[in-house]
């Protein structure tokens, strides 16, 4: 594909994360204009559409997917329809950023990378906290050894708005609760988090867990009806990664909401926290090191992290995912930039799927190389 100075972008769905972070993400940056969106009615598609200034709008995304001057299809709708929404997707030939996951399962997702590469399209999945400066930052400091020989990961995130607050949750999150659906606290709560310390330090290559329903029946707030819940909102995992440091994570669903996460090496410590308050994919982020000896410092992430998106973005659930799609356009272009794909998709999904034995049968997992 030419290089090209401005990128056209077809969203499927704007109702819920696509409206609240993909539309702002893509209006911070030059290169990309929203060219056209789907919604499931016509009446709302074009209520979207008149909302957030979006020129076209479709209830078929393949019809969408189709036009001239859509180069990327985004995928932001609940997970179930992730797969055949992606196939449509491909079947037109266009570049594809997906939400995280990808798809519900493993199967599904090696499935799509197949397809994406049989297309030779570009792809990207939403595993945006890689798209964040600051977890760029880390990655090369860490990289460059300074902590050390890294010893040890700790993180502990409480979430008492996720995926229900006290056992409420709205309409709109109810899909949440069934496991079957692949998106709970597990596969989004844990791992986003578990995909960035993957990506700063190293794989995980044995994993141990317990996955816990702590709120199994929960209330509607607008219905007032009771649902079973079978999906976990309390995740708890150790293991070691490739070069053999030892992690600890635990995900709460209760709490003061906030995230400390800790990469300890011989030579001092990373402790990175919320900056805007937001679940860490979302956030900007804190970064701070603890020397073995002498005082904790902050650090602030050079400029050379900002190339195409400025620190003056105004933070948000889109922040991270406007870095995301900046490399993206890299990548379009021919340029060999590293970030999420549908490959990395598929080993996070192993890594979902060797948590969620551990925790079933007891036993420590062995991932793949």
């Amino acid at each position: 594909m030419n290089k090209k100075n401005q990128w056209g972008v077809g969203i499927v769905g704007v109702g819920g994360w696509g409206g609240t972070a993909h539309v702002p993400a893509l209006e911070a940056l030059e290169n990309y204009e929203v060219k056209a969106l789907t919604g499931t009615r016509l009446d709302t598609a074009q209520a979207a559409a008149e909302r957030h200034g979006i020129e076209r709008f479709y209830t078929d995304v393949l019809e969408m997917a189709k036009q001239p001057d859509v180069d990327i299809v985004t995928i932001t709708v609940k997970v179930p329809e992730h797969d055949h929404l992606i196939r449509m997707a491909l079947e037109a030939g266009k570049n594809v950023y997906s939400e995280w996951p990808l798809s519900r399962t493993t199967s599904e997702s090696k499935e799509l990378l197949v397809l994406a590469e049989e297309q030779g399209v570009n792809h990207v999945v939403g595993l945006q906290a890689r798209g964040n400066p600051t977890v760029r930052y880390i990655r090369d400091l860490v990289t460059r050894g300074t902590v050390g020989r890294v010893l040890a990961v700790n993180a502990v995130i409480t979430m008492p708005r996720f995926p229900t607050t006290n056992g409420n949750v709205d309409l709109a999150h109810v899909y949440l609760l069934d496991e079957s659906n692949g998106a709970d606290q597990l596969t989004i709560g844990a791992a986003h988090m578990l995909d960035a310390i993957e990506y700063m330090v190293a794989p995980f290559a044995e994993v141990s867990a317990t996955l816990a329903t702590q709120y199994p029946e929960v209330n509607i707030l607008e219905t007032g009806e009771v649902v079973r819940a079978t999906a976990p909102d309390h995740v708890t995992i150790t293991g070691k990664l490739t070069q053999g440091s030892i992690v600890s994570a635990q995900f709460i669903n209760a709490g003061t909401p906030g995230f400390t996460l800790k990469i300890i090496g011989t030579e001092g410590e990373f402790i990175v926290t919320p900056r805007d308050g937001l679940m860490f994919q979302m956030d900007r982020l804190n970064l701070s090191f603890a020397p073995t000896s002498g005082k904790v410092e902050t650090l602030e992430t050079p400029d050379d992290y900002f190339p195409f998106v400025t620190r003056d973005t105004a933070p948000g659930p889109g922040y991270n995912v406007a870095h995301l799609y900046a490399l993206f356009s890299e990548r379009i272009n021919g340029v060999e930039v590293e970030l999420p794909d549908f490959a990395d998709a598929v080993r996070m999904h192993r890594l979902m799927d060797a948590i969620r034995a551990a925790s079933v049968t007891g036993i420590r997992q062995t991932l793949e190389e």
